[in-house]
């Protein structure tokens, strides 16, 4: 099995500066997207870091072995954790993070925050990660039958990022890849503008990464753009 994969990132028509980050590693078959949380300083900081200290964890794993990923993704965070308390140590900095790394015949996805990563097999596209919002945290406590409560206006704050004091609680799950999938890993400035029904037509017609992530960005863009977005596109074949 082999992959192609292209990523781009734009930074939209209305935000000054581009705090998107990615991967897109061939070599090291890493890919992903991590996005600065708005409203906090230093998001470019924040998600570079993130990028940069994880692609030297996957570097640097020469020991034969599984990888340990939750050390992976600790060590990112306390990157990003340690320069929030250099930049602004009042709020700190913080990213989202939505990784892949294609092991053989699998995916191991690690995930922080409300980017997503969807994987079209067949005629069917499915959520691989899920955003980690008020919203879906108070579903699940309820699902636990814990007590919930919820402000409207709060529904979607992140209750997660990479950069926040540990131990960080991130999603790290696999998944089998069969030739033929076709994965995307996207900031939300892509996601608000293209919705999965969308989503899937573009990833069906496409006949390259490249191709499918230009069209997702230049509708981001015709649709207002008022966030950077970036996209990241894995083809296996």
């Amino acid at each position: 099995m082999t992959l192609r994969s292209y990523a781009l990132s734009d930074i939209g028509r209305v935000r000054p500066e581009n705090e998107d980050s990615f991967f897109c590693d061939d070599k090291l078959h890493i890919y992903g997207v991590a996005d600065g949380i708005g409203g906090l300083p230093g998001g470019a900081q924040a998600s570079k870091t993130a990028v940069f200290a994880l692609t030297d964890w996957f570097k640097q794993k020469t020991a034969p072995g599984p990888f340990d990923y939750s050390s992976a993704l600790a060590e990112a965070n306390d990157k990003v954790f340690v320069l929030g308390r250099v930049l602004s140590p009042r709020t700190g900095i913080g990213t989202t993070l939505t990784m892949a790394h294609f092991d053989g015949e699998q995916v191991v996805v690690m995930h922080v925050g409300d980017s997503f990563m969807f994987r079209l097999r067949t005629d069917l596209l499915d959520a691989l990660t899920q955003e980690h919002n008020v919203e879906n945290e108070m579903k699940a406590r309820a699902a636990r039958g814990l007590p919930t409560y919820m402000m409207a206006e709060n529904r979607a704050a992140l209750t997660r990022c990479v950069g926040q004091p540990p131990p960080l609680e991130g999603d790290i799950h696999a998944h089998n890849v069969e030739p033929g999938d076709r994965y995307l890993i996207c900031s939300d400035g892509i996601t608000r503008y293209v919705m999965a029904p969308e989503m899937q037509r573009l990833l069906q017609a496409a006949v390259s990464p490249e191709a499918v992530c230009r069209r997702m960005v230049e509708i981001a863009n015709k649709r207002g753009g008022v966030d950077n977005s970036t996209v990241v596109a894995v083809f296996a074949d």
